[in-house]
């Protein structure tokens, strides 16, 4: 079966919605630059438990559409609320990384453009990643922002990273990775055209999925296993959330994040 980008709603809705090709979900991001908030994390939320109902679906690929996969948190929308809506925020967002990472099925990112920041970090949590060639960066751009790591999320780079020299320059340097680059030093396991993007990533599912299937409530326990001590422990203090939204410098974040791809 060939999975074309076409096989996608000709005109997708706004926001992040589900289709299904075969037996893969596409969790389909298209809200300009996906960037987190609340109401974006709650849509998330949403897509991941309509998969986890349908029975059917054997994998899930989450792609977005034009220029950005994510480009992570919604800085400016989050630095002008009170502590108590952070508060509400950050828990959303550890139940969608936790959610994420632990998911039932194998999951694979598509990376149709960059992936910054919060938004390279959804990358990271899910199975595995396919990039589209010469457009966009995956990076993790907090050093340039002077906005420190979680102990969580310092553990999860760690377990994710290919290896200690990547997870270093992805940290300590900023880098940002073109698709040839994240490929040599193995954080996507392909590269591809645009139009082949989907077809890439729906051949990588079948190929996670395997010829017998794999068993939901223990690649959940296995994922758990690696994951969910890490996720679990991730909780935010409340003076922790108002330091949060005090250190953001939104002229550096924003010129770090949208640079022409």
């Amino acid at each position: 079966m060939i999975f074309k980008m076409a096989s996608l709603a000709a005109n997708p809705p706004r926001g992040f919605h589900v289709q299904y090709i075969d037996d893969i979900a596409v969790l389909v991001l298209n809200n300009k630059e996906n960037r987190f908030n609340v109401n974006s994390v709650q849509q998330l939320l949403d897509a991941l438990d309509e998969v986890e109902r349908n029975d059917s679906a054997n994998a899930l690929v989450i792609t977005g559409i034009g220029k950005f996969f994510s480009n992570g948190l919604d800085l400016n929308w989050l630095s002008q609320q009170p502590p108590d809506v952070g508060l509400k925020f950050f828990g959303m967002l550890k139940e969608m990384n936790l959610k994420l990472a632990t998911f039932p099925v194998p999951t694979i990112a598509a990376l149709n453009g960059h992936a910054f920041a919060a938004g390279g970090i959804l990358a990271l949590l899910c199975d595995c990643r396919v990039m589209r060639t010469n457009k966009g960066w995956i990076c993790l751009p907090e050093v340039q922002l002077k906005l420190k790591f979680s102990t969580m999320m310092v553990d999860l780079i760690r377990l994710k990273a290919p290896s200690p020299q990547v997870a270093r320059d992805m940290m300590i340097f900023g880098k940002r990775y073109t698709s040839d680059e994240a490929l040599k030093v193995g954080l996507v396991e392909a590269v591809c055209e645009e139009s082949q993007l989907l077809d890439c990533a729906c051949k990588l599912a079948k190929q996670c999925i395997g010829k017998n299937g794999l068993d939901r409530a223990m690649l959940k326990t296995m994922k758990m296993d690696l994951y969910g001590t890490i996720l679990e422990n991730s909780a935010l203090k409340d003076e922790q959330v108002i330091q949060v939204a005090k250190e953001i410098n939104l002229d550096a974040y924003n010129k770090a994040s949208t640079s022409k791809l």
